[in-house]
């Protein structure tokens, strides 16, 4: 495939809402969590005799919020410090 636009992109891809799918055992009960339908339908055919079933579920996306921003004071940075003056240091010996 070669290089594309966005307005060609969108029409290559249907574009659903995010989105997953829940295994549920015999009570109906979340057995595990999957992020495709093929994942999904495994599980319950690994699980036939207990005749496991699957779901889509689309969870609920937050609302974007626009937060304002502060503008702060810069680090304050420490200034260089010798904690020996130079008489006194020695060179390491390896």
């Amino acid at each position: 495939m070669g290089l594309t636009t966005k307005k060609l992109q969108s029409q290559l891809v249907a574009s659903e809402p995010p989105h997953y799918f829940e295994v549920r055992d015999t009570r109906g009960e979340r057995y595990c969590h999957c992020g495709s339908e093929e994942d999904a339908q495994r599980i319950c055919e690994m699980y036939w005799a207990y005749d496991y079933t699957y779901v889509k579920v689309y969870p609920d996306i937050p609302e974007t919020v626009n937060v304002q921003h502060t503008v702060m004071d810069p680090d304050p940075q420490l200034s260089e410090q010798k904690i020996l003056p130079e008489s006194q240091q020695q060179p390491l010996n390896l």
